[in-house]
């Protein structure tokens, strides 16, 4: 049923005449009778009576204007419902991370969201980056926040920063050599504690020294961050991992981390949804807080090693899958 045909209908009915609806409704008078005689044909029954003093409901006629009012009143809640969701979000919003992106963007961006917006409650939930792909597409969760998946199909991402990977050692005893920079050849002659194969972190370390010809030898497949710096932190051997996620570890003096000579060492953080998927208000809301956190955890060096990432519209990275 044509909306706009109703609520002419409705106007003719309160003005009692249709050339007076007309003139209000800024609508020829033809037009209007026009309208009028499509609905009457729709439901088969004459719906007003017209006479020289203007016109007046027929019985069909007068059933019908009621329940155009209740179409009209609920039209009017809801459109006030979907303002106040957009004004004042509200609901549960799912969101994963991988394990890397924990430490550095977990906590803000629950505070921020539970300051800003009361009504929304968060779950995140924290998995290997191959896995949030796959329950995007499956509906669920509402977005992630992770490296640029291996592959994209069927999901929408967007660029959020780009994360220095740091090659990570114990501290040095003594007045043992520090370092500011280390190569990618002597890396490559160092054991590693690395996440097991299949972990996005894993693939992007061994994509640099893929992309090198060099060696990458893995000791010991740990896909547990924080075990991973203790692993480090006693001597087990050295890895590579994001800055975002050793801040404390550093502050602390627990272990050492350098970027390498040759620069490069990145991965891309990016926020996706499924690309079929239309976001609630509430989780619209979220992508565009975490946005303004990543933002400024980068600008106030809160975010070890990362930059932020051109601001472009979103883009379907499929090509690069």
């Amino acid at each position: 049923m044509d909306l706009r045909k109703l609520r002419y209908f409705s106007h003719v009915v309160e003005a009692r005449s249709i050339s007076k609806a007309a003139e209000t409704l800024h609508v020829a008078q033809p037009a209007l009778s026009k309208s009028i005689q499509a609905l009457e044909d729709a439901f088969g029954t004459p719906l007003l009576q017209r006479s020289a003093k203007g016109v007046a409901t027929t019985e069909a006629g007068a059933r019908l204007y009621e329940h155009c009012q209740i179409v009209f009143k609920q039209l009017d809640r809801a459109r006030l419902d979907v303002r106040k969701s957009i004004e004042r979000p509200s609901g549960v919003v799912t969101v994963g991370l991988p394990h890397s992106l924990m430490t550095v963007l977990a906590l803000p961006m629950l505070q921020r969201t539970r300051a800003r917006y009361p009504d929304v409650r968060i779950e995140l939930k924290q998995e290997h980056t191959h896995v949030l792909g796959n329950n995007l597409r499956g509906g669920k969760l509402d977005f992630t926040i992770m490296a640029t998946p291996h592959s994209a199909s069927g999901l929408v991402c967007r660029p959020l920063v780009e994360e220095e990977l740091l090659f990570v050692e114990p501290i040095p005893d003594g007045d043992g050599e520090r370092g500011i920079h280390i190569s990618f050849l002597e890396a490559s002659s160092r054991e590693f504690v690395l996440p097991s194969v299949g972990n996005g972190l894993r693939a992007s370390a061994e994509g640099h020294f893929r992309a090198r010809l060099l060696p990458l030898n893995v000791q010991y497949e740990v896909d547990a961050i924080a075990l991973i710096v203790q692993c480090v932190e006693a001597g087990l051997g050295v890895s590579l991992l994001p800055g975002g996620c050793l801040s404390m570890d550093i502050d602390q003096g627990r272990v050492s981390a350098k970027p390498f000579a040759e620069g490069g060492c990145h991965r891309r953080i990016v926020l996706c949804h499924a690309d079929e998927a239309t976001l609630s208000p509430a989780a619209a809301t979220v992508m565009a807080l975490v946005e303004e956190v990543a933002r400024e955890l980068v600008i106030s060096g809160q975010w070890l090693g990362a930059r932020l990432s051109p601001k472009i519209a979103a883009v379907d990275l499929q090509a690069t899958g």
